[in-house]
């Protein structure tokens, strides 16, 4: 009996990959040249759940494909925007498909794969080593942009920038003047439109603000104190340059007088001879050739100047350097700031990026 069970167990774990892999083929009987679009979505959406991460991918693939077939192109836009929300531009696997099947579905998947405008890599952009003790009047968001698309970058009511993104990497800068006196969360709002489909993407920051405690006082010094009694040794002045008379008088009589002269040392001019020969320098040897015989023709003067003024006035194209900033995923910035009672801190402020996925809107 026990064998049985055991049987049955390993028969039922061996059947579970084949019948996950089944579905490819029962959902062929409803595709084709004349295909049930409404049965195949039920069968994606009964096998959905049980499914592999690779076969997941293609169904959530077909999902679309089938609601374009059916007319719904709501839900085809919902299916394309959560694809490429998830699996980025990866695409996937439609090998198993019939030819008719194929053909048709590489036609719907390249027209969405050259508009659909995927917002990827969003990050701070942090130009310096660290954000510094100022706060900034504006960051910069750094993104990269699957398909060309216009754009326009919303905060509430108001528009703050529009206009049109090549496909590529692009930087947004935001305002967050306001953001270090109210922390909290704020929600700038980018859409993107490319032909008449249109994606939102939300942008959102979170600032935290916490107040940085003061350094400890340091220890003051007490004077020293001196004792007044110790009569303090005067260094005696140094007697080098010091001019003067000395004189010595006994009872009103002068015995001896002497006379201190400072040194004083006479500039010595020692006299340099000329150059030997016009043209030279002091003490080298007069040339041994011509120095005419080794001239260049004016002609060939002439036109080497006019070479050169010519380089030199000449306007070359100015190369831009490629900036340089590093991809983070917070900002922190330390900065002064004045509490409700008038009283002088220290403030420390944490700029986060919330990651929402982007959802197209409905015509």
């Amino acid at each position: 009996m026990i064998r049985k069970i055991a049987c049955v167990c390993v028969l039922a774990l061996a059947l579970v990959p084949a019948a996950a892999a089944d579905w490819k083929t029962e959902i062929l009987a409803f595709l084709g040249p004349r295909p049930d679009c409404r049965k195949a979505l039920a069968l994606l959406a009964e096998r959905l759940g049980s499914m592999e991460a690779g076969d997941r991918q293609t169904a959530d693939a077909l999902l679309p494909y089938l609601h374009q077939k059916l007319g719904e192109a709501a839900a085809e836009r919902e299916g394309i925007s959560d694809y490429y929300e998830k699996y980025r531009d990866g695409d996937p696997e439609f090998v198993f498909l019939d030819d008719f099947t194929r053909r048709d579905f590489l036609m719907f998947w390249l027209r969405w794969k050259s508009a659909y405008p995927l917002v990827s890599d969003m990050n701070f952009l942090l130009r310096n080593a660290n954000a510094g003790a100022n706060p900034p009047a504006a960051i910069e968001v750094g993104l990269d942009l699957l398909n060309d698309a216009f754009y326009r970058i919303s905060l509430g009511p108001h528009t703050l920038e529009g206009g049109f993104w090549p496909r590529g990497f692009h930087i947004l800068t935001l305002s967050v003047a306001d953001m270090f006196s109210r922390p909290g969360s704020y929600e700038f709002t980018l859409d993107l439109k490319s032909g008449d489909f249109v994606v939102r993407k939300p942008i959102r920051i979170d600032v935290e603000i916490s107040t940085i405690a003061s350094p400890t006082a340091p220890v003051p010094v007490m004077p020293e104190i001196r004792d007044g009694a110790k009569p303090r040794k005067t260094p005696m002045p140094s007697a080098t340059n010091i001019e003067g008379d000395l004189s010595l008088w006994v009872g009103g009589r002068l015995i001896m007088t002497t006379r201190k002269l400072a040194v004083r040392i006479p500039a010595i001019n020692i006299p340099i001879p000329g150059p030997s020969m016009s043209g030279t320098k002091p003490y080298m040897p007069p040339p041994t050739s011509d120095p005419f015989a080794n001239a260049i023709p004016i002609l060939d003067a002439l036109a080497f100047g006019y070479k050169t003024v010519k380089d030199l006035l000449a306007k070359k194209p100015v190369v831009p350097s490629a900036p340089t900033y590093q991809k983070v995923e917070s900002l922190t910035f330390n900065y002064g700031r004045t509490t409700d009672d008038g009283a002088a801190t220290k403030a420390r402020a944490v700029f986060r990026l919330g990651r929402i996925r982007a959802a197209p809107l409905r015509p």
